[in-house]
């Protein structure tokens, strides 16, 4: 396999198809790509409302970026190459808060949501972000997008196949978004996908192996990963659809801890869970777990959160949907 350049190796000479080919194949790899770990809760009164952030390629411990405007636990959470987004789930609900990836600092004020509630989903290309599902009275399945480049507030995109909440949507590809699971509040095995740049409501793809709740996913632009969650017990599964097609989910490998409520995101070789919960009685976790996205396997462990917590968001300037053929290049 040629080796494709990146800030931190640039030998070789590649052409236009090269560059293509890798980037379509999920393979071209990326420099300094730094993921967000947004919010959560850990059972205290008031809630933390802290903002860490990891460089993907390396391990190591999460370092304190900031905070949040208001403390946010259950919040839907994504990034473009140069934002993170994540929807507050207090009170007002529906206000979304962002930060510059590559600085650190407090966050500001985007705009609002179009629904108002918590244990929402989140997702993006490098254009569209979306905020999907919730936890109401009954559940939501609305779908509502901002353009992630000018603040202010979302508007309406459609409908998921099922309303629910704790699902997770950050199985994506520059095109696609497929949201993975969640509970009505008994626990779905539903993948839903939507094409980004269209409105409309989403359309099923396939199943999970089980029914689960509380899950985490992420993406390379052609294989999104959901790991974790709750069937009937928390689990450790990791499990893997190509974006591109339509099917069932494939176990793929494990991760270390059985857990549910962690938050994931990713560069377009390796997926790193942060956070979570253990039951019964174990308590809110720290710990950060990474997989290789091509190969699965069982996780490696990537470090700690500055906090240990549950039912945060998560994102990153290269995951899968942002995979557009430059990403190598970019810092």
């Amino acid at each position: 396999m040629a080796n494709y350049p990146q800030l931190d190796d640039c030998s070789g000479v590649w052409t236009l198809k090269e560059v293509k080919d890798a980037v379509m194949g999920g393979y071209w790899r990326n420099a300094g790509s730094r993921g967000i770990f947004y919010g959560g809760g850990n059972g205290s009164d008031p809630l933390p409302n802290v903002i860490d952030y990891v460089t993907i390629a390396s391990t190591g411990d999460a370092t304190d970026f900031g905070d949040s405007i208001a403390a946010s636990e259950f919040a839907g959470g994504f990034a473009s190459h140069t934002r993170m987004f994540a929807l507050t789930a207090n009170s007002p609900y529906n206000a979304i808060d962002y930060v510059t990836i590559m600085t650190t600092g407090n966050a500001a004020d985007f705009g609002d949501a179009v629904a108002g509630t918590y244990f929402r989903g989140g997702a993006s290309n490098s254009i569209r972000g979306m905020f999907s599902g919730g936890d109401g009275d009954p559940d939501l399945n609305a779908i509502d997008y901002i353009t992630m480049a000018h603040t202010g507030n979302a508007t309406d995109f459609g409908d998921l196949t099922v309303a629910r909440r704790n699902h997770s949507t950050h199985s994506s590809s520059p095109t696609r978004t497929c949201f993975t699971g969640g509970q009505t509040p008994s626990s779905q095995n539903v993948i839903d996908k939507i094409e980004i740049m269209t409105t409309g409501n989403a359309v099923d793809f396939g199943d999970l192996t089980a029914a689960t709740g509380s899950v985490g996913s992420c993406s390379s632009s052609t294989r999104g990963v959901t790991a974790g969650g709750y069937v009937s017990a928390d689990v450790d599964t990791a499990q893997f659809i190509t974006i591109a097609s339509q099917g069932n989910a494939v176990n793929f490998g494990n991760l270390i801890n059985d857990r549910h409520g962690a938050a994931a995101c990713s560069n377009s070789v390796r997926g790193i869970w942060g956070g979570g919960r253990q039951n019964p009685g174990a308590g809110y976790g720290d710990f950060i777990e990474y997989l290789t996205i091509n190969n699965g396997g069982t996780a490696l462990d990537f470090g700690d959160l500055t906090v240990g917590r549950n039912n945060l968001a998560a994102g990153s300037n290269a995951h899968g949907g942002l995979n557009d053929g430059y990403q190598g290049t970019r810092p």
